[in-house]
């Protein structure tokens, strides 16, 4: 049974290295055209289902396809629809925006089609640092969890911080330090209120950094800008972007923290797709863009891409070697293995958290089909 997919479900998709994984996409057309439509892209899909050997497999995958009917999914508000299915999972995607007519038999699922709906359910980590409280939230989209909370509490003789995270509590007592500079009371204090700050945040970086995927999904900063200086020296996090807050007033809701983290995202994105010739060139200087696949495929798999520039229009039929990094190039689809590595290698990227931007040809920073900012 085909279940109707969320833009989740696609971000999952991402994930899937279990062949064969049949993607066919559809546009938006009359009833009976549609399902003439459909019966060629499902003959494409049996044609290169042939090279599989399990028998069993390639029948009970083809008998899906032949009883799923796309003209009782697509409403008047859909533009196409895209259907994913392997032995473990099937499913349909509504498009609101236009598709191609493609069916694709690869290893993985292929989404290249669906990257701006893909994006639109990025996961990202937000902490909120004020003196004497942190949160992180993992968010995805418009959605996020509280996973990390921290009290920071400055006590005459002491400071004790709190730490909650899950089932998880753990409460620990810090003595001041003692200043040696000479002078007034009020040196001393701030001496030991400085002290005591660094102190709060190595406890949260020691505890956020263990968290699954810390250093491979971005972290938006919500703090006011000497708490960010102090963070930023300890943090080892390669992703990190500010965003100024008025750390007195405590902690925002998180739906205001969602919609400016989401604002920032957007906002990077459209700053990324004007790079001029000479940001490019000083990037490329500091050897933190590169444009040729290989090295793209090595570094996605890393997740060591924090921008891939894909240009429009193109593809590039073969098989990534997931384990060694390598890349087979074909002239066309062969087999049932074969996908387009752009797609492949964009997969990865946003997998591990990064951004995939498609440019026309006359907007890429450079000649190949592909470019890459790499992680600082």
């Amino acid at each position: 049974m085909f279940e109707k997919m969320t833009p989740d479900d696609l971000l999952r998709l991402t994930s899937v290295q279990d062949g064969p994984c049949i993607s066919i996409y559809i546009p938006a057309m009359r009833s009976k055209t549609l399902q003439v439509e459909y019966e060629a892209l499902v003959r494409r899909a049996a044609y290169l289902l042939s090279f599989e050997l399990r028998n069993d497999l390639r029948e009970s995958l083809l008998k899906n396809l032949y009883s799923f009917n796309p003209a009782e999914h697509l409403g008047s508000q859909e533009q196409g629809i895209a259907i994913f299915i392997n032995k473990h999972q099937s499913g349909y995607y509504l498009a609101t925006h236009e598709l191609p007519s493609k069916a694709v038999v690869a290893e993985t699922f292929h989404l290249k089609p669906l990257l701006d709906d893909l994006q639109q359910n990025r996961t990202y980590n937000i902490l909120v640092i004020s003196a004497d409280e942190a949160v992180l939230l993992n968010c995805t989209g418009g959605r996020g969890t509280e996973t990390h909370t921290f009290l920071f509490h400055q006590g005459q003789h002491s400071n004790s911080i709190h730490w909650k995270h899950q089932d998880e509590t753990e409460t620990s007592q810090i003595p001041h330090l003692k200043s040696h500079l000479r002078g007034r009371g009020l040196q001393d204090n701030q001496f030991k209120k400085k002290s005591g700050v660094k102190l709060f945040l190595r406890w949260i970086e020691a505890k956020i950094s263990k968290e699954n995927g810390y250093k491979t999904f971005p972290l938006l900063v919500f703090t006011n800008e000497a708490l960010f200086h102090a963070y930023k020296e300890i943090s080892t996090h390669p992703h990190i972007t500010h965003i100024r807050i008025d750390s007195t007033k405590g902690v925002p809701r998180m739906e205001a923290l969602i919609h400016q983290a989401n604002l920032q995202i957007q906002k990077d994105l459209s700053q990324h797709k004007s790079l001029s010739a000479i940001e490019v060139e000083n990037l490329a200087r500091k050897k933190m863009v590169i444009d040729d696949l290989v090295k793209i495929s090595r570094a996605a798999l890393n997740g060591k891409v924090k921008t891939l520039f894909l240009r429009d229009n193109i593809e590039i039929w073969g098989q990534l070697h997931r384990k060694s990094a390598q890349i087979t190039f074909h002239e066309k689809q062969l087999t049932s293995k074969d996908d387009d590595i752009l797609d492949d290698i964009a997969c990865e990227v946003i997998r591990h958290g990064g951004e995939v931007i498609v440019l026309t040809s006359k907007d890429m920073p450079s000649p190949s089909p592909a470019a890459a900012i790499l992680s600082s």
